[in-house]
């Protein structure tokens, strides 16, 4: 079973509010790969593990609908609330069952929530839903990073860094994946067709 965190309501509205988008050069990489595959326009994606949207929200001027979906029902209605985009709806779903046809997808993304997946189920999945030359793009953030304020920022990022490495021992296991990048997920997709 898929690790089950940040479900609560308070990390949901804290997610709308604070979360950032993809950043362009990630979006630029997905669409860019997707474009010397299939030819637009554009059916159907489905952003999975979308937590309150903001990864689904990049897809919209691609796609004639998008379907983001997640585990939790909290972020399914924060989502849910901020959405006014005619060809986006939500599920509550886990992400090794899809709520989509077989052969129906042309795209699936997982922006910084695959690591929390039951990994193989959820590739089975992704390769049950997927139109045949369909793309998957799992993402993530790696934190490492500078906090920058005023004439304290070296300060402030060495802090920063000490409390990342202070915590580090406690951390779930599942967030050395994203310490590595995704390698051991990207390794282990099914397609011999990848870019990382």
């Amino acid at each position: 079973m898929a690790t089950r965190l940040f479900e609560g309501k308070t990390h949901a509205s804290y997610y709308q509010k604070y979360r950032f988008s993809p950043p362009q050069e990630v979006q630029d990489l997905i669409f860019n790969y997707m474009g010397e595959r299939l030819s637009k326009p554009y059916g159907f994606a489905v952003d999975v593990g979308c937590g309150t949207g903001q990864s689904t929200r990049i897809l919209v001027p691609y796609f004639e609908k998008i379907l983001g979906t997640d585990i939790s029902p909290a972020q399914i209605e924060e989502a849910s609330k901020a959405n006014d985009i005619p060809n986006v709806t939500y599920s509550v779903s886990p992400a090794e069952e899809v709520p989509v046809d077989e052969c129906s997808v042309d795209l699936v993304t997982a922006c910084a929530a695959a690591h929390w997946f039951s990994i193989e189920k959820f590739y089975k999945e992704v390769d049950r839903i997927l139109k045949p030359r369909g793309c998957l793009a799992i993402f993530t953030y790696i934190p490492d990073m500078e906090v920058h304020y005023k004439d304290r920022s070296e300060q402030l990022t060495k802090v920063f860094k000490e409390g990342q490495k202070t915590l580090a021992p406690y951390e779930n296991e599942k967030v050395r994946l994203v310490k590595t990048g995704y390698k051991d997920l990207f390794d282990a997709i099914p397609y011999t067709d990848k870019k990382r």
